[in-house]
């Protein structure tokens, strides 16, 4: 029980934030056309953290350990640019823990 709503507000927030992302990305795009240099942060950055979070989150169910990857270094992607603001550090931090927290872990087996 406690796991299936640990998911349900994982899938939540990752989407949350993955779309978030995206759409940041776009406005930096948008606002930033007369200087390219600073695209080459922003866009990687933005859209490229905004898309791990989101296929870590709902396409690679079937590996645990990648969706735990994809969501961290997606989340890291996405706090290099949003560390600036207040909720979405604090947002992208609950994320990564509720992701560490899903994924079952193994007890060794002995030989």
């Amino acid at each position: 029980m406690l796991r299936d709503r640990i998911s349900r507000v994982r899938r939540a927030l990752g989407a949350t934030i993955g779309v978030v992302l995206l759409v940041l990305g776009v406005g930096e795009l948008v606002t930033h056309l007369d200087e390219p240099l600073s695209l080459f942060f922003w866009l990687p950055s933005l859209w490229g953290g905004g898309a791990l979070i989101l296929v870590g989150v709902f396409r690679a169910t079937a590996r645990p350990w990648l969706s735990e990857v994809l969501v961290i270094v997606g989340a890291l992607l996405g706090f290099l640019a949003t560390a600036w603001t207040l909720l979405m550090p604090v947002l992208l931090l609950t994320l990564v823990v509720l992701t560490i927290v899903r994924i079952p872990r193994q007890a060794p087996t002995s030989a």
